[in-house]
């Protein structure tokens, strides 16, 4: 059970069964109008996905981004964007270096600067 989950510079109010959950903000507009550039969101790397979960993808080339996941077959990952102007991607899985659940999404108002915590129950 985490309470707050660690962010780079601070931590994000949030609940999670996950040890392993972790916070990343977003940035760009692929999947707007669900998540906005500047939220953040809830990584559990532990939960099961299915097509249609949105999930966080890294690339073997360092690319990192939040889609949806379309579908897994002969090899390969789909991923589509929720905003129309953004095609759906294919990306071979050799290519892929982890794709993980997004527990959640986080207005940043959710966000508190490191220095503002006293105490975190883990």
């Amino acid at each position: 059970m985490i309470d707050m989950v660690e962010y780079r510079g601070g931590w994000l109010k949030i609940y999670s069964e996950d040890p392993n959950a972790y916070g990343l903000r977003v940035r760009g507009d692929s999947m707007w109008p669900r998540i906005q550039s500047g939220e953040f969101v809830l990584i559990e790397p532990g939960a099961k996905i299915h097509p249609g979960d949105e999930v966080f993808v890294r690339t073997s080339d360092g690319h990192n981004m939040i889609k949806v996941l379309n579908y897994t077959r002969e090899g390969d990952y789909q991923f589509t964007s929720v905003n129309q102007d953004h095609r759906p991607i294919t990306i071979e899985k050799h290519r892929v270096e982890k794709v993980e659940y997004v527990a959640g999404i986080l207005k940043a108002s959710r966000h508190v600067d490191g220095d503002d915590v006293d105490e975190v129950r883990v």
